[in-house]
């Protein structure tokens, strides 16, 4: 592995393992939370780099991903679930609000015409109706909030990491679309949402990391202004 394709550690237990620069142009960016017990991999990409991904999830957690859980069902965020559940025997969560695009491949609802690819399908192993958590092991999880905007099944999560709290907000900036099911007031919802964590490190799906606290804030907001009523 070259030394540019390696995980890139955003906090304590917290890497990057993949992204366009990483693994594949289409690919969102991806993440992977590591604890005591459980190795969550954040997203996973368009597909064609599962492989890709998984080796980066690989030599940043020492041993495959417990779980995967989908953020939303667009494929550059959810392509790879099949193949990496394959691979790993992880468990696949996600809202049940974008589980039958999953289930289903549904080439409109998860924008797989957009980049000239098909999604297989992946029905979840589990499927969360509002907020939830995955454990990390002893005295530590990746809390799970439903935050519906972006697509109706659309969540976010937070860990802590050392003394960090540590947002994944994948889709934070959008796009909306009626294809997705998008809703700007549910999204608007959302988002101050995730401002009351007040968070100090944002690992955003396209957009990268932003930190300290107050630069995610200013992220938020301007995105907020940029689709305000």
């Amino acid at each position: 592995m070259s030394l540019s394709k390696i995980p890139r550690k955003v906090a304590p237990g917290v890497f990057m393992v993949g992204g366009p620069d990483l693994t594949d142009p289409r690919d969102c960016l991806c993440y992977l939370v590591v604890g005591p017990e459980a190795r969550v991999l954040i997203d996973c990409g368009a597909g064609p780099s599962a492989a890709a991904v998984l080796d980066l999830a690989l030599s940043a957690g020492g041993d495959p991903p417990t779980h995967l859980l989908i953020t939303h069902a667009h494929i550059d965020h959810a392509g790879g679930a099949a193949e990496i559940r394959r691979r790993t025997g992880c468990r696949l969560v996600m809202h049940s609000g974008d589980a039958e695009v999953m289930a289903s491949g549904d080439v409109k609802r998860s924008a797989a015409d957009w980049y000239g690819l098909s999604l297989e399908p992946a029905p979840p192993d589990e499927t969360i109706s509002g907020d939830g958590a995955i454990s990390l092991g002893p005295g530590g999880e990746l809390a799970i909030l439903h935050t519906p905007g972006h697509t109706p099944g659309s969540l976010s999560a937070w860990c802590l990491a050392g003394k960090q709290k540590v947002l994944f907000g994948q889709d934070v900036h959008g796009p909306f679309a009626p294809a997705f099911g998008s809703d700007l007031a549910q999204w608007r919802k959302s988002m101050l949402r995730l401002l009351e964590l007040k968070a100090d490190v944002l690992a955003e799906g396209h957009y990268g990391v932003f930190h300290p606290a107050a630069e995610v804030d200013a992220f938020i907001k301007g995105q907020l202004a940029a689709n305000a009523p």
